[in-house]
């Protein structure tokens, strides 16, 4: 029972540090610090006072474990359901914010009876559970009802859910419903299953999110590459532009010394090679306006009105392509115009790549409680497993060799220096949606 009380008092912590501003991770911070008492009333009864008996402790010490014991284990018992419960309608709110504030006393009322009515230790679990079961039940059921729209958030539902619901359900039937049956030692095995939330929380967090929450190593790495590459392209883009100038100053001499003389064969061979110098400067610029450091000039702006802009600048890309457009709603964002005008570019000619037949193409413009999304969704070929988490990475591409596979990377940076994201979504044979999220923190308020 240590390593339980170790493990969920850490993810407690981790859960607190990470974003106490949100209640649904102050709620499961509590479930797992009511998980880690019951630990701890088993770590004391199970450790700490058969050890203070053995070595003859005073009279108050073992009163004061046995205390800790009896105090823990009502935490755990009366605590766990509570918080649980207010978890989940904090996760899912199906409620206002004034029915929650409400639910937060009546759903109190139970614990209080049975403080006033009842025996504080032992927990009179028959008693108990004709609360707390249901609270655990409905709890569940609102925190599978959620449902998320983006493709990272369901993942990240998928996750708090394969963490949560297993440890909670499975510790409820052994602590409420096994003791029916005579089973009352059963929720020592809950150490399996706290384990098993253990790993899911760790491979979550590390790897997919977990409540809203990611160690951010991979974007880590990814803006380090993006700054390595933009260092790397800006002395590449130095140096061989004054070299290639070198050759092209030489080679308009040795062009005009063989016209002169009437050198045909040699004037033919000089213009190749300052073809292949000019071709040499139109790639490196290339790259270099793609990966030079992006520098925004925020400005007030109706993303309604500018992609409507973008999509008939682009009418002659867009050929048998049937162009959707969705608005929900309508804001004013802080943006860079001339860079999201960029983005959105990048995005339509990626579209138009993957359904060279033709085919539709939907944008969609939403909000969400805390973002401000523009979805652009293709009905192509679509974007193969294993190319899926590589397609942001710079110069990976599944194109021609003449495509250099900075255009997504391009995009993602510039949506982070929009303190936004991009996200994709890709199921071969079915197409692919790219969401770009903008927080509503860069909205303006002001007339149209």
């Amino acid at each position: 029972m240590l390593f339980v009380l170790i493990a969920l008092w850490l993810i407690a912590i981790t859960l607190l540090l990470s974003d106490a501003r949100k209640s649904s991770i102050r709620w499961l911070s509590g479930v797992a610090w009511c998980g880690g008492f019951g630990a701890l009333s088993a770590v004391a009864a199970d450790t700490l006072i058969p050890y203070a008996e053995l070595h003859a402790q005073s009279e108050a010490v073992l009163s004061l474990l046995n205390h800790l014991k009896a105090y823990s284990s009502l935490m755990q018992n009366y605590g766990l359901p509570y918080c649980f419960v207010m978890f989940a309608v904090s996760y899912n709110p199906i409620v206002s914010d004034r029915w929650k504030n409400r639910l937060l006393l009546i759903l109190l009322l139970p614990i209080m009876a049975m403080f006033i009515f009842t025996t504080n230790y032992p927990v009179p679990k028959t008693i108990a559970a004709f609360w707390a079961i249901p609270y655990v039940l409905v709890g569940a059921y609102i925190v599978l009802r959620k449902k998320e729209k983006l493709p990272s958030l369901r993942q990240n539902h998928r996750f708090t859910s394969l963490a949560v619901l297993p440890a909670v359900l499975l510790s409820t039937l052994t602590n409420y419903v096994m003791p029916f049956f005579g089973m009352s030692e059963m929720w020592r095995y809950n150490t399996w299953i706290i384990l098993f939330a253990a790993v899911v929380f760790v491979v979550a967090i590390f790897n997919y999110g977990f409540m809203g929450i990611q160690f951010i190593i991979h974007k880590r790495k990814m803006e380090f590459t993006f700054r390595t590459i933009t260092s790397g392209t800006s002395m590449l883009n130095h140096a061989i532009k004054n070299d290639v100038g070198k050759m092209k100053l030489y080679c308009d001499k040795i062009k005009t010394y063989a016209e002169e003389s009437n050198q045909n064969e040699l004037a033919a061979d000089v213009k190749v090679i300052l073809s292949a110098t000019r071709h040499i400067q139109d790639m490196i610029q290339r790259v270099h306006q793609q990966t030079q450091e992006t520098e925004m000039r925020m400005e007030p702006c109706n993303p309604t009105d500018l992609i409507g802009q973008i999509i008939e600048q682009s009418q002659p890309l867009l050929k048998n392509i049937h162009v959707k457009t969705t608005y929900r709603s309508q804001w004013l964002l802080e943006l860079d115009p001339v860079h999201i005008t960029e983005v959105m570019n990048n995005l339509l000619a990626n579209a138009v790549d993957a359904m060279p037949q033709g085919g539709e193409l939907k944008i969609r413009l939403f909000e969400t409680k805390k973002q401000v999304f523009i979805q652009v969704k293709d009905s192509g070929s679509g974007i193969e497993k294993q190319h899926l988490k590589l397609v942001l990475e710079p110069f990976f591409t599944t194109k021609n060799r003449m495509n250099f596979g900075l255009g997504l990377a391009y995009c993602y940076n510039v949506m982070k220096k929009h303190q936004g994201n991009l996200e994709i979504d890709s199921e071969v044979g079915k197409g692919t949606s790219i969401y770009l999220s903008f927080p509503k923190r860069r909205r303006s308020y002001g007339n149209y």
